[in-house]
C-alpha cells in the first residue's frame, strides 16, 4: 500500500477541489446561455407559480456570475451558496410540485432529476471545502 506524504495529499486534495469547480461551473454555465438563448422551461416554470417570467433573467446571476466566481476562486463560497440556493429553488419549483422525483427521463434510462441533483450537491461541495489551492484565491474565508 502506498502512503502518501501529507504535502502530497493537500495537492491531491486540491486538484479534486479544481477539477469539481471546474467541471460545476462549466456545466451550469451552459443553463445560462440556453436562457440567454430563450429556452423557455424557467420562465415555464415561474408562469405556473404566478411569478413575472422577467425573473427568469435572475439566472443570469444565479447560473452566470456565481458559476464563474467558482471556476476562477473568486469568492467561491459565495458563489458555490448562490448556485446552492438557486438548485434548491429549482427542485421546489420546478420538480418537487411536478413529480419529478420519483420519474425517469422519457427513455427510461436514468433519473429525472440527475442533473439538478448533481449541480445541488457539487456546489454544497464546493460552499463546504473552498477553491482549494489551484485558484485565483481571491476571497479569504470565502474563497
Amino acid at each position: 500500500m502506498t502512503s502518501f506524504s501529507n504535502d502530497e495529499k493537500e495537492k491531491r486534495d486540491d486538484l479534486a477541489k479544481a477539477i469539481n469547480r471546474i467541471a460545476l461551473g462549466v456545466l451550469i454555465l451552459f443553463h445560462t446561455r440556453a436562457v440567454l438563448l430563450g429556452e423557455q422551461a424557467i420562465r415555464d416554470t415561474l408562469m405556473a407559480w404566478g411569478l413575472p417570467i422577467e425573473l427568469a433573467y435572475t439566472a443570469i446571476f444565479f447560473e452566470g456570475l456565481a458559476p464563474i466566481m467558482v471556476i476562477l476562486g473568486v469568492f467561491a463560497r459565495i458563489g458555490a451558496g448562490v448556485m446552492t440556493f438557486w438548485m434548491v429553488l429549482a427542485f421546489l419549483m420546478a420538480h418537487v410540485h411536478t413529480g419529478h422525483l420519483w420519474q425517469l427521463t422519457e427513455n427510461g434510462v436514468s433519473w429525472r432529476i440527475e442533473v439538478p441533483l448533481f449541480f445541488l450537491v457539487g456546489s454544497v461541495v464546493v460552499l463546504l471545502q473552498g477553491a482549494g489551492r489551484y485558484s485565483l484565491n481571491i476571497g479569504g474565508k470565502w474563497n
